[in-house]
């Protein structure tokens, strides 16, 4: 775990990179190929052929890393799909570790063996967050459709006996319900504290209209709350403010968060966007312009969502989800869905979220 130097250090450059509007943060999906087939993944490309043919090239890479250094860029987050999938996957990294970029890999851990350990060990990075799909081998079969379990549990220990900073996330679903407690069990018995990703989740860029996934506000409320309980996190308050509700103040253009302020997003096929929560408009080609001209193209995409008036000196701003994807209506229309806000007023009630 980091410290509080590092962690405060980072937390000003963030802050000057917003404000300059700097590519401070890139999060790039390597691959959309993967050797699981999560139900729930938004990257969802099962021929796996077919994406490798699309996918960029080792140069391809080398050359917008190099650009989005020469952008200021100093955290990197490799994704994909499965990162660790692609063969030249180490000399992607190393080409960033080389120029001294802060790098985290988001990874399922199946293929990080004793080999991969001993690699990050050596060319330690910034962070590895591994998923974890189940509480068994029957569980990763349900979900993803492959075993994993034990492969992903053997990582996440040798990196940690290993020193390296290794976090452990769980992404709730409506496939994983009766399997996300069981889940959250098995990585507190190995010792394992467990963040929670995309409460909501991205949507099926293979198929947008796919919904089957999602959970409800009561599912959501649920699981939420058995983690906060599991973990010694449940602190229950007497009472807690109203919600404000629809407003009819002018909303405001931009984005708060980091996206299209100073963290920039490439997906698979060379495209750059916000972040992967919001493929607003176009997009902008890395293989028809520079990283810089793209990073221009971003943030005017980031500078034309609608912001939620009803966000703006709302109590609540603290314990909810900063990401415009998940408090917005849609991206456009300027206010805040009202079940988020009844949503996470419940959670501060029950003591899962506190109010700042």
């Amino acid at each position: 775990m980091k410290d509080r130097v590092y962690t405060e250090m980072r937390r000003r450059f963030q802050r000057a990179a917003m404000q300059q509007r700097k590519p401070l943060m890139g999060h790039y999906e390597l691959t959309a190929r993967c050797n699981l087939d999560c139900k729930m993944c938004y990257v969802h490309t099962q021929d796996n052929a077919a994406a490798l043919r699309k996918e960029l090239s080792t140069e391809q890479w080398k050359r917008i890393f190099d650009e989005a250094i020469a952008c200021e860029m100093m955290y990197a987050t490799l994704s994909g799909g499965e990162c660790l999938i692609r063969k030249d996957f180490k000399e992607l990294y190393l080409h960033l570790w080389n120029q001294k970029v802060l790098i985290t890999v988001m990874t399922n851990g199946t293929m990080l063996d004793d080999d991969y350990v001993e690699f990050f060990k050596t060319y330690t990075p910034d962070m590895i967050q591994i998923s974890i799909y189940g509480s068994s081998e029957e569980g990763y079969l349900a979900l993803a459709g492959h075993k994993g379990f034990e492969k992903a549990m053997h990582a996440v220990a040798a990196l940690q006996e290993a020193g390296i900073d290794v976090r452990v996330a769980v992404t709730p679903s409506r496939y994983m319900t009766d399997d996300f407690l069981p889940t959250l069990n098995a990585c507190k018995d190995r010792g394992f504290d467990v963040s929670l990703t995309d409460i909501t989740l991205i949507p099926n860029r293979d198929d947008p209209e796919k919904d089957d996934y999602y959970l409800t506000d009561d599912e959501t409320f649920e699981l939420m709350k058995q983690r906060a309980e599991l973990f010694g996190y449940l602190k229950p308050v007497e009472s807690a403010p109203d919600v404000c509700g629809p407003m009819t103040d002018p909303p405001e253009k931009g984005l708060t968060c980091n996206a299209g302020n100073c963290l920039a997003t490439v997906i698979w096929d060379g495209t750059m966007y916000p972040c992967a929560n919001a493929l607003v408009g176009e997009g902008a080609s890395l293989l028809k312009m520079s990283y810089a001209e793209a990073w221009e193209k971003t943030k005017a995409a980031a500078d034309a969502i609608v912001q939620a008036v009803e966000c703006k000196d709302c109590a609540y701003a603290k314990a909810c989800p900063k990401c415009p994807a998940y408090r917005l209506k849609d991206l456009e229309c300027g206010h805040c869905r009202p079940e988020v806000c009844q949503l996470y007023r419940r959670l501060v009630l029950a003591g899962v979220k506190p109010l700042s």
